[in-house]
């Protein structure tokens, strides 16, 4: 992320288009060609003409093929891609079960995930020590790639949006579900484990005065 950033700001300064023109030759069609070329008893190697056979083949089997590069659209999409995939890597490394759960209960989750209070107890444990612990060391990473603190702010930004909305989904899921394996205690203790989940977070992200 932070050399694609890098790059980017880099190029800013400078008003110009990035885009050129590849060109490759298609043999795609070269087989069928090769074989009209062959089957054709009436074909004329030495002519001078347009109905020259081996011009004909050429012509027929062989063509060019051009593609549009855009070098600035491409390098927006690796900037965007990376840091798409640095979202999904801190959300699942803070939170990946709890947000798994949620994914499961909305029918987007891949497999289905246990909703018994012991396991779910479990998730939201370990979401609220790993926003305390796993968010401060990620920060610290990304000071030392990324110099300008509003970079880094946009780039947590919607990894702590996606775990706040899980633990509240969750939260929610908890009191109004009739499951029969929640009793007081444990729904009560789920809840305040959703709750502790997005001060934890804005604590350590919280911009310093």
């Amino acid at each position: 992320v932070s050399f694609l950033l890098v790059l980017r700001e880099q190029l800013s300064p400078f008003d110009m288009e990035l885009r050129t023109v590849e060109r490759q030759l298609d043999f795609s069609n070269a087989g069928k060609a090769a074989a009209r070329f062959l089957a054709n008893n009436n074909r004329r190697l030495l002519s001078m003409s347009t109905e020259n056979a081996v011009l004909t083949l050429l012509q027929e089997g062989v063509s060019v093929k051009e593609s549009d590069v855009d070098s600035k659209r491409d390098l927006e999409d690796a900037l965007r891609s990376a840091c798409n995939d640095f979202i999904e890597h801190v959300v699942q490394e803070i939170a990946g079960d709890l947000v798994n759960l949620v994914q499961s209960k909305s029918g987007k989750g891949v497999t289905k995930v246990s909703e018994s209070p012991k396991v779910i107890n479990k998730m939201l444990t370990e979401a609220v020590e790993n926003s305390t612990a796993v968010l401060p060391s990620t920060l610290e990473k990304m000071s030392l790639y990324l110099d300008n603190p509003a970079t880094q702010s946009i780039l947590l930004k919607p990894v702590t949006k996606k775990i706040i909305r899980a633990a509240d989904e969750v939260g929610k899921w908890i009191q109004n579900t009739v499951n029969h394996e929640w009793n007081g205690e444990e729904r009560a203790k789920a809840v305040a484990l959703a709750k502790e989940i997005e001060p934890a977070i804005k604590s350590i992200t919280k911009p310093s005065k």
